[in-house]
């Protein structure tokens, strides 16, 4: 029996399939290129190969998008079927868990690979997504700072661990440790865009412009190129920008960078898209004919129900399009999600459905109701998912809500704390002075 890139023994005898894995491996870890298409050479060379079977539907079933559902149960089916070791049969187990809605199960099973076997990258790196998706902060910092005792520095594997675990210590914010773990991993290896976003999600967090943008704007030529994580990246370095109030460059950056195929079908990209412009019309910044763009993609997820965190999403397109019906729609699919089992059910009942009424709320002129949901629901977020960053949305949503609702000392109380952890923020500093103005008009009156 051979063995994968980490020293793992996996259940093929070929060469060729092996060299294939191997490759879906660096692809995977780096975010780049196809890996699906490197997972399938490896399956064509030995179809009985059932770790590159349960890879393939681990990678397939995190992309929270319901579209993939039929080729991760062919690879789940087709895996149950092959040759499978002890450790593969589990992540084969683990992919099945999150087809099946379990995503908490799933990504413990491989948390518990990793912890078992803590040379398997891919069983750590599939559990940090989960923990992303779960808003699990500790779990994401700490389950790669375990994996970390079975590498030595500068082997293969070491650095991408590093990544990950920067981005952990970010989203916990401890932003120096963060900071060192991430800019050493990408001395390693410039291309690694999850340690380059975990840099650049310390410099957001800080609102250090001065270090963010040549971070991110002098490091592309490395981890753009071929990344299918680059949209992400330039999404960061767009929120540096609108927070330095070039929204020109903001456009320009969504138009070639983050969305530069208003038809393509990727529903992470869709999610950064409909944060940016959602960002911008927060802002009363024109963004032409985005919004309807971008609500046409989302139309054929739109009742999906798959994943809370997509579904605001959704709802932030329809309703900067116009698109109120399309949006009670999506509601309405989340109020039959909510009903459900499941952990999106979960998810959805405690967070996705308060926060979509808020943001309808806001759409409608309702901005007292608004407040009120965003600011009930948000200490508890991260339940949801995604990072401080992406969630930042709602924070900057009530505060807008309460400027144009008249809640002056609600305002003021918002953007006291977004300076408090921003001080060197342009765009924390211009809303604390709108917040000012609020209340030194009402008191004027």
């Amino acid at each position: 029996m051979l063995k994968d890139r980490y020293g793992n023994p996996a259940s093929t005898k070929s060469e060729a399939a092996m060299a294939k894995y191997n490759e879906a491996l660096d692809l995977i870890r780096l975010y780049r290129g196809d890996p699906i298409a490197a997972l399938d050479d490896a399956i064509a060379a030995d179809p009985d190969f059932g770790g590159a079977w349960a890879a393939r539907a681990g990678l397939l079933v995190q992309q929270t998008d319901k579209a993939y559902a039929d080729e991760a149960a062919k690879s789940i089916r087709a895996g149950a079927e092959a040759n499978l070791n002890d450790r593969e049969r589990l992540h084969l187990r683990a992919a099945q868990d999150w087809a099946e809605g379990r995503y908490s199960d799933g990504t413990m099973r491989l948390a518990r690979i990793a912890q078992e076997h803590p040379r398997d990258v891919l069983a750590l790196q599939y559990a940090h997504v989960g923990c992303f998706f779960l808003g699990m902060q500790s779990e994401l910092r700490d389950w790669p700072l375990q994996a970390l005792r079975a590498f030595k520095s500068g082997e293969d594997g070491y650095s991408y661990i590093q990544g990950m675990a920067a981005f952990g210590l970010e989203e916990c914010g401890d932003y120096a440790r963060a900071d060192i773990y991430g800019r050493q991993a990408v001395a390693t290896n410039p291309r690694d865009g999850w340690a380059v976003h975990a840099v650049a999600h310390v410099n957001e967090m800080r609102g250090d412009l001065e270090a963010g943008i040549p971070w991110l704007a002098d490091n592309a030529q490395h981890w753009a190129p071929e990344s299918g994580f680059a949209y992400h990246n330039w999404w960061h370095l767009g929120l540096l920008y609108l927070d330095q109030g070039d929204t020109a460059k903001v456009l320009k950056l969504f138009d070639e960078k983050v969305r530069p195929d208003p038809n393509a079908q990727v529903v992470l990209e869709w999610i950064d898209a409909s944060a940016m412009l959602w960002r911008l019309h927060l802002e009363g910044v024109d963004v032409g004919p985005r919004f309807e763009q971008l609500a046409t993609c989302w139309q054929r997820a739109g009742e999906d129900a798959f994943y809370a965190f997509n579904d605001l999403h959704a709802i932030m397109a329809f309703l900067g399009a116009g698109r109120a019906t399309d949006a009670e729609r999506t509601l309405k699919a989340m109020r039959r999600a909510a009903a459900d089992g499941g952990d999106n059910a979960y998810m959805t009942r405690k967070v996705g459905l308060p926060l979509a009424e808020a943001f309808i709320a806001f759409e409608a002129g309702r901005y007292d109701e608004c407040v009120e949901k965003i600011m009930s629901t948000r200490g508890i977020a991260q339940r949801f998912g995604g990072s401080h960053a992406q969630r930042d949305i709602l924070t900057l949503t009530a505060l807008h809500a309460a400027l144009r609702g008249g809640l002056a000392s609600t305002a003021e109380a918002i953007a006291a704390e977004r300076l408090a952890h921003k001080p060197q923020s342009p765009w924390a500093g211009r809303l604390a002075r709108q917040a000012r103005e609020l209340s030194a008009k009402q008191r004027a009156a």
